[in-house]
């Protein structure tokens, strides 16, 4: 206890010395906590931004290729399972699938049917393909299946087009949801079964719904049924599960598949193209990522990242260096006091954990008076920080300019995510792991500032400290 209360002593008896050293620990305190705070937040913002978003990877076809008559006489699409396979890969941060079948149901009416339609479908019928071949006799496609096992891909449930007024969303195989507009013509309701059809005349491969929901559709406000086909009115459009349409026995020969695929970060593209090739993935397609799109996004956070670490790295190094400087002067001074504690007996340890006790004080002082002050300096100094990295962001961008897609595999041009915006304002907080983070840097900073009065201590014996006094 009595070199508790002596080292406490010792801060008022030197103060001048003392206010140096604690100025000195107060600004690398400041600084520390100031980038920690920043730091901890940015993190946690990339981390929920690569958690909820990816970089979006596309499969294009590489027209440059096709040039080339051989490769072009080999050329396949790709087939919908193949796209589902290219799906399964554990680089992928997620995988939106979405199958479209078009359909003719014999027992339903559809909306806007015409004579355009039987017209189209007679036309059809019975031509002659590119390869010789005849096309089977057809029945007037009257609407679509649309499966996905996330209906919130497009924008149609998000802002309000679509909204389900009875029932609920189809969760299991087999089952789905209608438009009131097509319900009300086909006196259909919650819990009715529904046959659908192919569109082929002679093998209409039907295949049975549940229907659990029924959904409000604006798609087609302001379109004039007269002039649309069934096909193209998509208040037809009957809505199910991705894994109810791959169990449809028209899905395999007329199904189209779109796909969408998020990598969890885009330098991991060249091992995801390895991958796609293994699986079978033709030269003539190309794999990109729209690298530009995540850097838009997460790109000024993370540079915002770099800039704190870099600059709290520089002042712990020059702060180190600084404090150790002081120290070592301070003991120079301080060396005869040393000498008499260890003549009357003291012990090096005693010595030493009072050494320590006096810095201890000081830092734990600079400490809260830090944390306070960091957090209240951390707002602007972020706001400067973010705005001048998205400046930085944007001129790159208009250096770089973009580039055009093309022959894509996918639900619409790539982009890192139609949801994930731009960050253009940081709110910081002090999170308990930078609270945790600061206190350590303190305390090893307060061990720094003792260090040179340690190894004085342990290296020379009273009776040479004494001695060497002037």
């Amino acid at each position: 206890m009595y070199i508790i209360a002596n080292a406490v002593k010792n801060i008022g008896r030197n103060k001048g010395r003392n206010i140096l050293m604690a100025i000195i620990i107060f600004a690398i305190i400041l600084t520390t906590a100031v980038s920690i705070i920043i730091n901890t937040t940015t993190s946690a913002i990339i981390t929920d931004y690569k958690s909820r978003f990816g970089a979006e990877v596309s499969i294009e076809t590489d027209f440059e290729m096709l040039q080339n008559k051989k490769v072009a006489e080999s050329y396949k699409e790709l087939t919908p399972q193949q796209q589902i396979e290219f799906g399964k890969s554990d680089l992928l941060q997620s995988v939106n699938l979405s199958a479209t079948i078009d359909i003719s149901p014999r027992k339903l009416s559809s909306l806007s049917e015409s004579e355009m339609d039987h017209f189209i479908s007679n036309f059809l019928s019975g031509a002659t393909r590119a390869d010789g071949t005849k096309n089977p006799e057809t029945v007037p496609v009257k609407g679509k299946i649309i499966a996905t096992d996330n209906p919130e891909v497009g924008n149609d449930f998000k802002n309000g087009t679509r909204k389900i007024i009875s029932g609920e969303m189809y969760k299991n195989l087999n089952e789905c949801i209608v438009s009131q507009q097509y319900a009300d013509l086909n006196n259909l309701s919650v819990g009715d079964t529904i046959d659908v059809d192919s569109y082929y005349k002679n093998d209409p491969m039907t295949h049975s719904l549940t229907i659990t929901g029924i959904y409000m559709d604006n798609t087609m406000l302001g379109s004039n049924p007269e002039v649309i086909s069934s096909m193209e009115n998509r208040n037809n459009e009957i809505l199910t599960g991705f894994d109810t349409a791959l169990n449809m026995e028209m899905f395999t020969g007329h199904g189209r598949v779109s796909t969408q695929y998020f990598l969890k970060e885009p330098t991991l593209l060249p091992a995801y193209e390895k991958e796609l090739r293994e699986k079978g993935l033709a030269d003539y397609y190309k794999v990109v990522t729209d690298e530009a799109g995540y850097k838009k996004v997460v790109g000024p956070v993370e540079g915002l990242a770099r800039v704190t670490n870099t600059f709290l790295i520089v002042v712990l190094i020059l702060g180190s260096m600084v404090l150790i400087l002081l120290s070592t002067l301070a003991i120079r001074e301080r060396k005869y006091e040393i000498g008499v504690l260890r003549a009357m007996g003291m012990k090096k340890v005693k010595v030493v954990f009072g050494l320590l006790t006096e810095m201890l004080v000081i830092t734990v002082l600079c400490l809260m008076l830090g944390l306070g002050v960091g957090l209240a300096a951390s707002q602007p100094v972020a706001d400067s920080l973010l705005t001048n990295q998205i400046e930085l962001a944007a001129e790159n961008n208009n250096t770089n300019g973009g580039v055009p897609t093309s022959g894509r595999t996918g639900l619409g041009a790539p982009t890192f995510s139609s949801e994930a915006k731009p960050l253009s304002e940081l709110q910081v907080n002090l999170s308990a792991n930078a609270i945790t983070q600061i206190i350590l840097i303190s305390l090893v900073l307060a061990g720094i500032s003792s260090v040179a009065g340690i190894m004085y201590i342990t290296k020379y014996e009273p009776i040479k400290i004494l001695s060497e006094r002037n």
